[in-house]
C-alpha cells in the first residue's frame, strides 16, 4: 500500500507539472505562430515577467474546478473543467496584464494560447485519466450500515461502478465485519453506526493500511477544525463553535456587497430579457416574491423570475417541484436549468437579506417540518442564508435534505473568505449541468438497480 501511495504521489506531482509546462508552452508557441521563431522582446518579455504568476493562478483554478480528482471525473467532465479553466485564466492574465500596465502582451496571443490550451490540455488529460483508470483498477469494497447503506450502494453501483465494486454489504454487528474488511480494498461506513464499533472499524482499516470513507453525522462535523488544547500534560480537542465571529461577518457582508453590485451591472442585460420574455408570454407578473428565512430564522421575501403558472400553489399547497412538474412554464424550465431564475436575489444579497454564499434559504413550512424530523436541521440558520452553497456545487436539486444539511454544517465550520470565493467559481462550474438543477426524481428500487447492473453482492443485516 505504501508503494501505491507513493506512486500516486509521483503521478499527481508529474500531473501538475505537465499542466504546466503545457499552459505556458501553448503561449510561447502562440507567439511562434503569430510573429515566427523570433518574437520580438517587446511583446515578449511581459510573459516571462508573469510566468509565475499564469502558473499560479492555473493550479488554483485546476483545483477550483477539480481538475485534481483525476480517477472520478469522466472524460466528459474533465474536458469541461478544462474549459472553464483556461477561461478563467485568459481573464485572469488578461487583468494582471492590465493592472501591471503590460500593455505590450499582445491579446491575439491570449485568444490563441486558450485554444491550444484547451486542445492540449485536453488530449494531455484524456491520456493520465486512461493511466489512472487503469492503475487503479475496480477495488472491491465493503459498505458497513443500516438502512443508508441501499443508498450508498445504488449510487456507488450507478456512478463509479468502473472503480468501485461492492462486494459487501453488512451490519455494524455482522460477525463477519473484521473478515469482510481484510478481504475488501476500500471501506465505506454510515452514519448511525455506534461510535465504539465505529472506532473497531477505522482502527482495523488504519492497520491493514485501508482506504476508509465515513458518512459523517453531527458528532463528525463537530470535530471539523478542532483546535489542540491541553491541561497540564492532557491533550485536548477544543471544537470550535458553530457561526461567525465578528471579524468574518464583516469580511463576509464586503464580499456580498461587491460581488452583488458587480453581478447586478453584468447580468441586467439577461434580467431584462427574461423579464420582457416573461411578461410577453403569459401577461403575469414577471416576479414571485416568497417568504423565506435567514439568519435568526428572521423572515424575508425571495426575490425571484417566476417560473411556474400564476397562482401555482392555490391548489397544491406548498409543494417541492417535481422533475416533470406541469406547473414549471416552457420559459421557466430554461430559466431553471440555467439559474437565471435566481438572478433577481442578487438584490436581496445587496439588501443584506442573504449572501452570495450560505445555506438555501427555506420556506418556514418546510424549516418547520425538518426541524421536527432532524434534529440538527436549526443550526442552518446561525448564518444568513446564500444563493448559491456548498450543498449546491457538491449536492444536486434532489438531494436529501439531511445530506444537503450536512453539507451547510460543514460549510459553516469550515467557513472562510477563500471558500466563499471557491464556492462562487465552483458555481459557474454547475450552471450548466442539467443533473444538478432537476427536480425531484422517484429513483429505482435497490433491488432493481442490482438486476439492472446484474451485481451479486454478500449482504449480511441484521
Amino acid at each position: 500500500m505504501k508503494t501505491n501511495k507513493s506512486g500516486t504521489e509521483v503521478f499527481s506531482f508529474l500531473l501538475y507539472l505537465v499542466d504546466i509546462i503545457l499552459v505556458n508552452l501553448s503561449i510561447y508557441l502562440s507567439f511562434i505562430l503569430i510573429f515566427g521563431s523570433n518574437p520580438p522582446e517587446f511583446n515578449f518579455n511581459p510573459y516571462l515577467d508573469i510566468i509565475p504568476l499564469i502558473s499560479i493562478s492555473y493550479l488554483i483554478y485546476m483545483y477550483v474546478f477539480g481538475l485534481n480528482d483525476v480517477l472520478k471525473n469522466t472524460v466528459g467532465q474533465t474536458i469541461y473543467s478544462i474549459l472553464l479553466t483556461v477561461i478563467c485564466l485568459l481573464i485572469t492574465t488578461s487583468f494582471i496584464t492590465f493592472f501591471l500596465r503590460m500593455f505590450s502582451y499582445p491579446r491575439s496571443v491570449l485568444l490563441l494560447s486558450t485554444a491550444i490550451q484547451l486542445i492540449t490540455l485536453s488530449i494531455w488529460r484524456v491520456i493520465a485519466w486512461k493511466v489512472m483508470r487503469i492503475k487503479h483498477g475496480v477495488k472491491d469494497c465493503l459498505i458497513v450500515g443500516g438502512a443508508a447503506t441501499e443508498d450508498l450502494t445504488k449510487k456507488v453501483i450507478m456512478k463509479y461502478r468502473d472503480i468501485y465494486n461492492v462486494k459487501y454489504i453488512c451490519s455494524p454487528n455482522s460477525p463477519n465485519l473484521l473478515n469482510f474488511i481484510e478481504n475488501s480494498h476500500i471501506i465505506f461506513i454510515c452514519n448511525g453506526i455506534n461510535l465504539d464499533i465505529k472506532s473497531i472499524i477505522i482502527e482495523k482499516c488504519i492497520s491493514l493500511d485501508k482506504p476508509v470513507y465515513i458518512i459523517p453525522d453531527m458528532y463528525d462535523i463537530a470535530l471539523l477544525n478542532s483546535r489542540l488544547s491541553k491541561i497540564d500534560d492532557v491533550p485536548l480537542l477544543k471544537v470550535p463553535r458553530i457561526g461567525l465571529t465578528i471579524e468574518e461577518r464583516l469580511f463576509k457582508r464586503i464580499l456580498d456587497i461587491i460581488v452583488s453590485i458587480v453581478c447586478i451591472v453584468l447580468f441586467s442585460p439577461i434580467m431584462v430579457i427574461f423579464a420582457a420574455i416573461i411578461k410577453f408570454t403569459d401577461g403575469g407578473e414577471i416576479f414571485y416574491k416568497q417568504e423565506r428565512l435567514t439568519v435568526d430564522n428572521k423572515v424575508f421575501n425571495v426575490l425571484k423570475f417566476r417560473t411556474m403558472v400564476m397562482n401555482a400553489e392555490n391548489l397544491t399547497g406548498p409543494v417541492l417541484a417535481d422533475e416533470e412538474d406541469p406547473r414549471i412554464t416552457k420559459v421557466g424550465k430554461i430559466m431553471r436549468s440555467t439559474r437565471i431564475d435566481e438572478l433577481p436575489q442578487f438584490f436581496n444579497i445587496l439588501k443584506g437579506d442573504m449572501s452570495v454564499v450560505g445555506p438555501r434559504p427555506e420556506r418556514p413550512f418546510f424549516v418547520e417540518k425538518f426541524n421536527k424530523e432532524i434534529e440538527e436541521y436549526k443550526y442552518r440558520t446561525v448564518v444568513k442564508a446564500g444563493l448559491t452553497g456548498l450543498a449546491q456545487v457538491l449536492g444536486k436539486y434532489n438531494t436529501h435534505a439531511k445530506d444537503k444539511l450536512k453539507y451547510d454544517l460543514i460549510y459553516i465550520k469550515n467557513y472562510s473568505i477563500f471558500l466563499d470565493i471557491k464556492i462562487i467559481l465552483q458555481t459557474i462550474k454547475i450552471m450548466f449541468i442539467k443533473e444538478s438543477s432537476q427536480g425531484l426524481t422517484k429513483d429505482a428500487s435497490f433491488k432493481d438497480i442490482l438486476k439492472q447492473y446484474n451485481k451479486e453482492i454478500t449482504i449480511e443485516k441484521d
